[in-house]
């Protein structure tokens, strides 16, 4: 009965090894615990909360507690029709999540400019089972802003990397 274990036991001792961790985990620098954020809509900051809260991270209110700054200026959900069935009606869907921003430290010097972050993704619409393509669309989403959010965190670390090899 161990002898079988064995495997098992020796696939979780390498996976630990190689540095995988459960996806969602971020892993932020040193200091940068505390992101404050502009210009963002409610959907992706509840993202980024959730997102810091398993990172034991968080969300600030004001800049001066923040350990860095992302300030978004553009952020835009746009859908659009890629295929239609006989009778005229949308048969296929993609939603495009487009988002615009620039991370800076707490004394407003920039770290990284002008990002940007392009999701795209199609769904099929079946048009027998609405309220449950409607329920699609919304977790669909909410992919895609958890998406946005790990991007966004890894171009952080990738500055603040940048930023310790520059001193």
């Amino acid at each position: 009965m161990f002898l079988k274990k064995i495997p098992l036991i020796f696939a979780l001792l390498l996976l630990t090894a190689c540095g995988y961790h459960l996806r969602g985990d971020i892993e932020l620098p040193a200091g940068m615990e505390n992101i404050y954020v502009e210009g963002a809509s409610n959907a992706l900051q509840q993202e980024m909360k959730k997102a810091l809260k398993s990172s034991q991270g968080k969300l600030v209110t004001t800049q001066s507690e923040a350990g860095i700054v992302i300030k978004f200026a553009k952020e835009q959900t746009t859908s659009r029709v890629m295929a239609i069935n006989t009778a005229g009606r949308a048969n296929q869907f993609q939603l495009i999540y487009h988002v615009d921003f620039a991370i800076y430290d707490p004394a407003g010097k920039l770290l990284l400019g002008d990002q940007n972050v392009n999701i795209k993704r199609d769904y099929f619409n079946d048009q027998t089972a609405i309220l449950g393509k409607n329920n699609e669309e919304v977790v669909i989403r909410v992919e895609m802003y958890q998406q946005a959010v790990s991007s966004i965190m890894s171009r952080i670390n990738l500055a603040m990397e940048n930023k310790a090899i520059t001193k």
